[in-house]
């Protein structure tokens, strides 16, 4: 049986949802500023290249099932990429569809961005994106051609 997922960027009324993925996982950030960081977003009246953009995945019971935080970087090896700190799923039926519906919808953003590369960090509360006075590990993860 199939399984459909709605992909996309966050919505207003799943950021306090998507908010439980971010707090399983361990980043240091409390309900507050999760808020903050969405309402930047939201705040945006166009994508901006280098934006962070907040992307969920929510099943047909509207539970948010994955979610991930990328922009665009230029790395000096690898060029112009998909720079994604943040790539979390939690499914208790269907990890392999939800890591599926996200990472196509991540694939199509950085071909559509002129990307070569997705990098999809290793999941490490020191990774977040808005991370500042701390080194971002710039070069763990995983990279994912661009077809």
């Amino acid at each position: 049986m199939a399984k459909a997922y709605l992909v996309g960027p966050i919505q207003r009324h799943q950021v306090d949802r998507a908010f439980r993925l971010i707090e399983v996982v361990g980043y240091e950030l409390d309900l507050t500023q999760w808020r903050e960081f969405c309402a930047a977003a939201f705040a945006r009246q166009h994508m901006l290249p280098y934006a962070q953009e907040i992307v969920t995945v929510e099943n047909a019971r509207g539970y948010i099932a994955g979610l991930s935080i990328g922009h665009i970087a230029h790395d000096p090896l690898y060029g112009r990429l998909l720079d994604v700190p943040v790539f979390l799923v939690i499914s208790a039926g269907d990890t392999p569809g939800v890591s599926d519906a996200l990472l196509e919808h991540l694939m199509t953003a950085a071909r559509n961005r002129r990307c070569s590369f997705i990098r999809i960090a290793s999941t490490d509360p020191a990774n977040w994106p808005d991370r500042r006075g701390r080194p971002r590990q710039a070069d763990r993860g995983t990279l994912i051609p661009v077809q």
